[in-house]
């Protein structure tokens, strides 16, 4: 194992911040999503009808099902998901294209039919569409602590672009200077 660590280093890899990040985003805006369940009447058709389990445990089964949907978001958009700006357009496309797999695709295998109708049906569309909108919005704001937290460098105050490179190198090279006097 330690020749492992010494040939590639104990850094993470380039996917699991972004995949941490997006279970965390995709976690935290799984609590909204279950408000607008349970404001309409779908959290009971999900969870009685649909599913045939507890109110409890299929809280449960939904939040860990969005914790999931939030790391398949991050390993989607990878880079775009960091937008500031555009996050939470692409988080909503993408809790569309949830809300239109789901009640054709994944549930129909635990109750063999279609899922809800009418008021039921719009509750579930709104869920997703939040889900999506939120973990779009939160994705940057988690990423970017997370990033630098797990990062081994100090955090210098460089950006991004051109500039960045020539200042990262200076100031590797002055903690250079000052480790190598110690």
């Amino acid at each position: 194992m330690i020749e492992f660590l010494r040939a590639h280093g104990f850094d993470p890899g380039p996917l699991q911040r972004p995949l941490l990040a997006g279970a965390v985003t995709g976690f935290a805006a799984s609590l909204p999503a279950l408000g607008v369940l349970i404001i309409f009447p779908s959290f009971k058709v999900v969870a009685h009808q649909v599913m045939g389990l507890s109110d409890v445990l299929s809280a449960l089964v939904l939040i860990g099902s969005f914790t999931l949907s939030g790391l398949i978001y991050a390993l989607v958009f990878r880079r775009a998901a960091n937008d500031k700006r555009g996050g939470w357009l692409f988080g909503a496309g993408f809790g569309f294209l949830l809300w239109m797999a789901a009640p054709l695709v994944v549930l129909p295998f635990f109750s063999g039919s279609v899922m809800a109708a009418g008021l039921a049906a719009t509750g579930l569309f709104a869920c997703f569409v939040v889900w999506g909108t939120v973990a779009g919005w939160l994705f940057p704001f988690i990423h970017h602590p997370l990033q630098r937290q797990l990062s081994s460098e100090p955090d210098v105050g460089w950006s991004l672009g051109p500039g960045a490179a020539a200042l990262r190198e200076g100031a590797m090279r002055q903690l250079r200077g000052v480790v190598g006097r110690g």
